[in-house]
């Protein structure tokens, strides 16, 4: 199970005892902590939809419902129940989007790390072949990036992207240019070995991922300076 997966099934189920996603998180921290964000926010949003039952017929209302009016409190408690809900969507929501970059990042690294080819690859991409993969994105790339020796598109994110590699003088990076997805600013995170860099772009952005590579965020600059994005 590789990040990308992980991040799905932790998605739709959060508490899930499966020996995948378990083994997966136990050699993945960056993983293990998206779950507990996500498990905090169920947690969060069950106890916003808790409320107090009715009483039972026969059974005495408490002194606060008698003070509220016995039944005509009824509605007063769904409405609290609806703004704690409320409360809690916004909570949650508001914990998500604060780390869409790093999530982003972590996706990125997740596909370039399960293509093993496209960093084992070393033979030159043919000029016509960057064209074919680059052009329906609307981009190219000048000489100064260096040498191509992977491209091809992707699907990420239900949208056909470039995936690149690209040999430089600190090693090889591959380079995700997502024109679907926006960024706020520069991300950066590391996971199982590997660093991934997200900086916003004309179009969309640009993602540059390294292993055992010294200043990605440095690379990760020269190669977007190296992308002609009104091409």
């Amino acid at each position: 199970m590789n990040c990308l997966e992980f991040r799905r099934a932790v998605g739709a189920e959060p508490f899930s005892a499966d020996q995948a996603i378990e083994a997966h998180a136990a050699g993945c921290p960056a993983c293990a902590r998206n779950r507990e964000e996500l498990r905090a926010m169920d947690a969060l949003l069950a106890r916003a939809m808790r409320v107090d039952p009715a009483p039972a017929p026969g059974r005495p209302a408490s002194s606060e419902s008698k003070a509220a009016g016995g039944p005509a409190s009824i509605p007063q408690r769904w409405l609290a129940m609806a703004a704690s809900l409320v409360a809690g969507v916004l909570i949650a929501a508001t914990l998500w989007l604060s780390h869409p970059e790093p999530s982003l990042a972590g996706e990125v690294i997740g596909h370039a790390s399960h293509e093993p080819d496209s960093w084992t690859a070393h033979q030159v991409v043919a000029e016509d072949r960057l064209e074919e993969v680059l052009g329906p994105s609307g981009v190219r790339l000048r000489a100064a990036v260096g040498t191509v020796t992977y491209a091809r598109r992707c699907f990420f994110e239900r949208h056909w992207v470039p995936h690149l590699v690209v040999q430089t003088a600190r090693g090889p990076v591959t380079v995700f240019l997502l024109g679907h997805r926006q960024v706020d600013g520069p991300a950066r995170v590391e996971e199982q070995g590997f660093v991934g860099v997200v900086l916003p772009a004309p179009r969309g952005s640009i993602a540059v991922v390294g292993r055992d590579v010294t200043e990605l965020d440095t690379i990760a600059r020269q190669v977007f300076d190296a992308v002609d994005w009104n091409a």
